[in-house]
């Protein structure tokens, strides 16, 4: 299928040869103009098989081809405009983005501006710091390499040992030791001190995540916080608050 152009800004199919090449050197001679003696072939533009929607004439490559954006404009075609463009005195403005996440970035058609929706941004990020939260409350903590969880029933199991290991002083005028068992299985003989310093570690670093929750949703503008983060933070408040006080972190 052969389409012959004019060359316009806004190009015209003169008339159409339904063949293919082969056929118009068979039927036709090999030219395409033979039943229009009366046509300039100079004045138009031969394309095989390619369909435009918007043809123009691009003198400088002498060829057709489809309208730019800002031709169609030009023009009074109408176009779809993709987010974050405008049309004004029939020119394509593009509106660059404001320097924010992109992810809460929304274009306005109607008003042609960014808008930014800072209140969504908000909640994703609250709800980021509630999960890191509740992960770093799962695993609990890490006293003197072994991991110690720091569920409600194991602070109570720590403050059964101890009042066990106190009863049993009383009791027998003695200084006993039980063996606690940490969340990987190693076994660590304990007195009352070393119960009571571990309890009173656990229960500061439980406060310490909470502190960290605090200062994230309070301190920091919201961004795209990491669990590595949250976790150094915690640790750093934690450590902060065992020094002054002169526990074993």
């Amino acid at each position: 299928m052969f389409y012959i152009y004019t060359k316009e800004k806004i190009a015209k199919v003169k008339f159409t040869v339904n063949l293919t090449a082969e056929e118009v050197k068979q039927f036709m001679g090999n030219n395409l103009f033979l039943d229009y003696p009366e046509l300039n072939k100079e004045d138009y533009v031969i394309v095989k098989d390619e369909v435009f929607k918007y043809p123009t004439y691009d003198n400088t490559t002498n060829f057709i081809r489809e309208m730019s954006k800002e031709e169609l404009i030009e023009e009074g075609i109408e176009i779809q405009l993709e987010p974050g463009e405008i049309i004004r005195d029939k020119k394509l403005i593009k509106v660059p983005k404001p320097e924010k996440n992109e992810k809460y970035l929304i274009w306005d058609r109607e008003k042609g501006i960014w808008e930014y929706d800072s209140k969504k941004e908000k909640e994703d990020y609250f709800q980021l710091v509630d999960t890191l939260k509740a992960e770093a409350l799962e695993y609990g903590f890490d006293y003197q390499g072994h991991r110690q969880r720091l569920r409600i029933k194991d602070l109570i199991y720590m403050e059964i040992s101890i009042k066990s290991l106190e009863i049993s002083k009383k009791k027998f005028n003695k200084n006993f030791k039980s063996t606690w068992y940490f969340h990987d299985n190693f076994g660590m003989t304990m007195s009352i001190e070393d119960l009571e310093d571990m309890m009173f570690s656990g229960t500061m670093f439980i406060q310490s995540i909470f502190n960290t929750e605090h200062y994230f949703k309070t301190e920091i503008e919201p961004k795209d916080l990491t669990k590595e983060e949250f976790k150094n933070k915690i640790n750093e408040l934690h450590n902060l608050v065992m020094k002054k006080v002169g526990g074993k972190e």
